[in-house]
């Protein structure tokens, strides 16, 4: 799957036929879309079996949403694996990017453009020079780019409203469904409707959408509607607008019957019942209606040449949707116009779509055709196709094949009986480390786990790493455990060290202890790693001074060395201000301090002041301003200094917001407001200790 890829699937249906039905529930919609235009943000959720007309109802409102002056951003989620993270947001929001003019996107995109550019390149090729996100802590980067998508969609709402569907979210990955919880929880105040479509099994057999939904459940703002089939009435409306002719009582009693009114059930039987001329008044009595919506499926394939069944089995493998191009490359023994001619066959059949706007790229119109076609072939006849389309999509990605690490991934894992697991691991390592970059840490668990088990290796034993590939698994399952606060973090980073420093690479070695580990996740280990990578560096390099911060910290937090946490702390400083890295200077300081304060040292932290107010003065460390003042402010309450204790209060709450740091803002809310209650405060103790449980 292209990342740079539009939704193939139309948000408004292109052949304007009538929606059937469906009346009660569009009344709710729309109620609900008239109050979130009002600046009452409304989160919908449509759920049901599959092909009861989930997607076709969103598409109704956004038929009627455009009509009333709001912007429509839809996004879908994929089946299945091969989707890069947070897909369902990409999508609408690349949308977004293409049809804004670039000052209002600036605008709308705030101070959190650099995070969601790393999510969506469209931002950088469209905007320009992009500057990188300041480097924070995975959980914190995290938190950052879900506050930044956050308040771009609210910004840009504000601006006209916004109606945006996230379509089949049974299928979502765990971050995208975190993403949505973050942003459910504040759409309050703003212009924005959220339409959720999920089918209710599916959806009950996830843990992460089943605790997703628990969450939604929660808000005021949330709505679930649950579609049920049609009623006889609709039925005989519905074969009306699909066969253009008006059916006998026995017909439409029969076809609610066996359809039980599912609009796809139901569309496929009477474009089966079309095929074999039996839409006429006895045709009930002249057609065996089949049990299910896959039989129907079925039995319309046989109707189709078996060139044109080989060539859709093929597409059902390679996605919902598929390129022409690719496709003739795997057909090699078909040309290019017979394979043209195999299309139209489909087209005609209704059983693929143009995706609009994309050339030569096509749609299974629902899932349940593909995976239809799929159930149809053999295992070794599957196996063999996905070793086919990822050698063909290997070829045709070129230079760039990180971009597409997780669909070619996907396809070399379920080739990997005939192919072997060598480009599986590679490509799950690449794809693993592409989600890590993206903040989707639990993707990021799936894809190390996956290539860590073909390495006859898990995440929980002891096994050493015995090749570089091997130690980098390793390492990004570490990151990702750290970043998700799971445990064995510390174990698998150790694993990871233990290779590096073995064969002497000295640079992964260190990369891998300088990775910064969440409060409570290991860290005595980690203090044990940093001391290793210590021995390999040059003492005096700001490397090493890097390394001598975090380890003082450590020291002084966890294991409770005060003086061996300062002399670390002191010796990165000296070489921070020999070197001239007033950044550094800045962290140290910082960390100094919150070591002080935990060891009742409260003046040697305000001794600090006056040289961080000149290093802030003179450089950007936000993320080190706001850790010192969180100490420095409860070093002067404890010695009763009013006056720093005023000085420093001011205004934190703000820096502190301004770093988009979720640890920095939560502590300094939970400083300002337990303050405020020795103050008796209470109005003001509430405010900040919602905005705190709100971050």
């Amino acid at each position: 799957m292209s990342e740079s890829q539009q939704n193939p699937i139309p948000p408004i249906t292109p052949d304007g036929r009538e929606f059937v039905g469906r009346s009660q529930e569009m009344d709710l919609l729309r109620s609900a879309l008239a109050e979130a235009k009002d600046g009452r943000g409304q989160v919908v959720m449509l759920t049901g079996e599959p092909g009861i007309g989930k997607t076709r109802t969103a598409q109704e409102l956004a038929r009627h949403a455009e009509a009333q002056g709001a912007r429509l951003l839809w996004g879908w989620c994929y089946e299945g694996e091969g989707a890069p993270p947070y897909w369902p947001w990409v999508v609408p929001i690349q949308s977004y990017v293409r049809h804004t003019a670039p000052d209002s996107l600036r605008a709308q995109l705030g101070p959190g453009m650099a995070d969601i550019a790393g999510l969506v390149p469209e931002i950088a090729e469209k905007l320009g020079d992009v500057p990188p996100p300041t480097p924070v802590a995975p959980e914190q980067a995290r938190f950052r780019l879900f506050d930044a998508v956050t308040s771009f969609l609210k910004r840009a709402a504000a601006d006209e409203p916004i109606l945006l569907v996230l379509d089949d979210i049974h299928w979502a990955d765990e971050p995208s469904l975190l993403l949505l919880q973050f942003l459910a929880r504040q759409i309050d105040d703003s212009r924005l409707m959220i339409v959720l479509t999920s089918r209710e099994a599916e959806a009950a057999g996830s843990p992460a959408v089943t605790e997703t939904l628990a969450q939604l459940s929660r808000l005021p703002a949330f709505r679930r509607h649950v579609l049920s089939g049609l009623a006889i009435g609709d039925v005989r409306r519905f074969f009306q607008v699909e066969a253009g002719q008006d059916p006998d009582a026995d017909l439409v009693q029969s076809l609610h019957a066996h359809t039980e009114g599912n609009p796809f059930f139901l569309a496929e039987v009477i474009r089966l019942m079309a095929s074999q001329e039996g839409t006429g008044e006895d045709g009930a009595g002249a057609l065996g209606l089949p049990q299910g919506v896959r039989d129907v499926i079925g039995q319309r394939l046989r109707r189709l040449s078996d060139q044109c069944n080989t060539a859709l089995t093929t597409a059902s493998v390679v996605g919902r949707e598929f390129d022409f191009r690719m496709l003739g490359i795997v057909m090699e023994d078909v040309s290019e116009t017979e394979l043209l001619a195999l299309v139209d066959e489909a087209l005609e059949a209704h059983l693929i779509e143009e995706a609009p706007g994309q050339g030569d790229r096509y749609v299974f119109p629902h899932a349940l055709v593909q995976q239809t076609l799929l159930e149809s072939l053999s295992s070794s006849r599957k196996v063999r196709l996905h070793a086919r389309i990822g050698e063909v999509l290997e070829t045709l990605y070129g230079g760039q094949p990180e971009n597409h690490a997780a669909e070619l991934a996907h396809h070399f894992s379920e080739a990997a009986p005939v192919l072997g697991t060598d480009k599986m691991v590679r490509y799950a390592l690449m794809a693993g480390e592409k989600a890590l970059a993206a903040f989707a840490h639990e993707e990021a668990m799936g894809y190390f786990t996956q290539g860590l088990e073909a390495k006859k290796i898990t995440v929980d034993d002891d096994s050493p790493a015995l090749d570089a590939e091997t130690a980098a698994l390793l390492f990004g399952a570490g990151q990702a455990q750290a970043s998700t606060l799971r445990r064995g973090a510390a174990h698998n980073l150790t694993r990871a060290f233990d290779y590096y420093s073995g064969v002497g690479d000295a640079v992964k070695a260190v990369e891998v202890a300088e990775f910064p580990m969440a409060p409570g996740v290991g860290r005595l280990r980690v203090t044990g790693l940093i001391s290793r990578a210590l021995e390999l560096l040059p003492p005096d390099s700001l490397e090493a001074a890097r390394l001598l911060s975090r380890y003082g910290w450590a020291l002084g937090q966890e294991v409770g060395d005060y003086d061996k946490a300062m002399a670390a702390l002191n010796q990165a400083l000296a070489i921070a201000q020999e070197q001239g890295d007033q950044v550094l200077e800045m962290s140290t300081r910082a960390n100094s301090a919150e070591v002080n304060f935990f060891n009742l040292r409260h003046q040697e932290v305000l001794d600090d002041g006056p040289k961080m107010r000149e290093l802030g003065r003179q450089v950007e460390n936000p993320q080190a301003e706001v850790a010192y003042r969180i100490s420095a402010i409860m070093a002067a309450y404890a010695l009763g200094q009013k006056e720093d204790f005023d000085r420093l209060l001011d205004s934190s709450v703000e820096l502190a917001a301004e770093t988009r740091d979720q640890t920095l803002l939560t502590g300094t809310l939970f400083v300002n407001s337990a303050l405020a209650f020795t103050k008796g405060q209470w109005s003001l103790v509430r405010d900040l200790t919602d905005r705190g449980l709100a971050a």
